[in-house]
């Protein structure tokens, strides 16, 4: 290679290290990678309206921008508001906003401003009018068509699809009054509500709530939790060992060939446990939009670099998945009464499991939720006799003509037994 022709790559590698632009720090709403994407890009799409800058500009969720604006008119008339009050709030705050996404925006000052009110607006107004019907206006299509609210509640708890949530409390103040937030938090669970798949234990957190939550995202999974939590899970455990030492558990039908009873339990979601050869299940229902709810959620878990490790939707998921590997394994959750499916067939749910820890990192070797309820049903396993009763059932109740056969062979033993019987006497 020639001198110039060096030059050339040397000139062409500067080019591109001068024009870098250093990347957004400290983010929390970031963008789906293409590895979480390519099993199932559809969970994390808007159906119907894009929050934040990430879906502004599709085509396809034009037609909220009109809702937006109404919903703006609507709360500025009847609180009595000034709108400019809520710009100038935000000159200040831009810079922190614009931090808060983790990718690079190409929206100058006031168009991200622009963006904050109407959107924050729209959300705030939505939440109240969903908690307070009387604000709601004869007209209202959101409340007059299911499918639009049933979409909204999907759509605002999409990953890519947030406000920060000190922009949510900062308008609900200037439109209820300093430090009135804190109701947000009740006003959005309670939106949220018929969205989840099953209970949760709040946290109730008192004060200002600026800091508290990333976003409305951040904010379900952290008021939708299981009743113990990461501290608890280390007492639980006899030793280190047995927080390393730990194994997967079978499928359904394998414990069940085990001798273990599945059982459903009223409680919370996560609360899964094993005692005296039973399997103790609070139940799950499965809707059109619980698996958008659940990736969105795990995606919230792996990206959130701050967290303390609590995974415990992603592990709660990976508990599913190692119960269900087949239809035949969901029948026996659903015959249970822990699987309460609305969404399609058998076979539609074990997919849905068989799939959704693709790209996952984890569960961790140390923290993973349900050690301790694992390490119990494989002990029960492990045990000579249950290995042999697993055995002999999957053998025998797989196959009738097993069946039939070793009816016969009985038969013939007792036969002979007697006529040797008879023989002796």
């Amino acid at each position: 290679m020639s001198h110039s022709e060096q030059d050339d790559v040397s000139a062409s590698l500067i080019e591109e290290l001068d024009g870098l632009c250093s990347l957004p720090s400290g983010g929390s709403i970031f963008r789906i990678d293409d590895q979480f994407r390519r099993v199932n890009w559809k969970s994390y799409e808007p159906e119907i309206i894009a929050i934040g800058p990430y879906h502004h500009h599709k085509e396809n969720l034009k037609m909220m921008e009109q809702y937006k604006i109404r919903y703006l008119r609507s709360l500025i008339e009847r609180e009595r508001k000034d709108i400019s009050t809520f710009v100038a709030s935000f000159r200040t705050l831009e810079p922190e906003i614009r931090a808060c996404y983790a990718e690079r925006l190409s929206q100058n000052e006031d168009q991200l401003i622009k963006m904050m009110v109407v959107d924050g607006c729209f959300i705030i107004e939505l939440l109240r009018k969903f908690s307070d019907p009387s604000l709601r206006e004869e007209d209202d299509r959101v409340f007059r068509m299911n499918w639009m609210l049933t979409s909204l509640q999907r759509d605002l708890l999409l990953f890519e699809n947030q406000l920060p949530f000190f922009v949510l409390c900062k308008l609900y103040d200037l439109i209820q009054g300093e430090n009135r937030h804190v109701k947000l938090v009740d006003d959005a669970m309670l939106f949220f509500n018929n969205i989840l798949p099953g209970k949760g234990n709040r946290q109730f957190v008192n004060g200002d709530l600026k800091n508290n939550y990333t976003h409305l995202l951040g904010l379900v999974h952290d008021e939708w939790l299981p009743s113990f939590n990461r501290a608890s899970l280390h007492g639980h455990s006899e030793n280190m060992e047995e927080r390393v030492k730990w194994e997967f558990i079978g499928r359904a039908t394998e414990l069940r060939e085990a001798g273990i009873k599945i059982q459903k339990v009223e409680g919370k979601l996560f609360d899964i446990d094993f005692e005296n050869k039973t399997l103790k299940i609070p139940p799950l229902t499965i809707e059109d939009r619980t698996e958008s709810i659940l990736r969105n959620l795990i995606a919230y878990e792996q990206y959130d670099e701050y967290y303390p490790h609590f995974n415990f939707v992603c592990d709660y998921v990976k508990f599913l998945d190692c119960l269900i590997h087949s239809p035949k394994d969901v029948e026996i959750l659903r015959q249970s009464g822990i699987i309460v499916n609305w969404k399609s067939n058998d076979e539609g749910v074990s997919t849905i499991f068989n799939h959704i820890c693709e790209s996952v990192v984890g569960p961790s070797k140390r923290d993973f939720c349900y050690i301790r309820t694992f390490n119990r049903i494989n002990k029960h396993c492990s045990q000579r006799c249950n290995r042999w009763m697993a055995s002999l059932r999957r053998y025998y109740m797989s196959n009738p003509w097993a069946i039939i056969i070793a009816l016969c062979a009985a038969i013939t033993l007792l036969i002979r037994f007697f006529i040797i019987l008879t023989y002796f006497k």
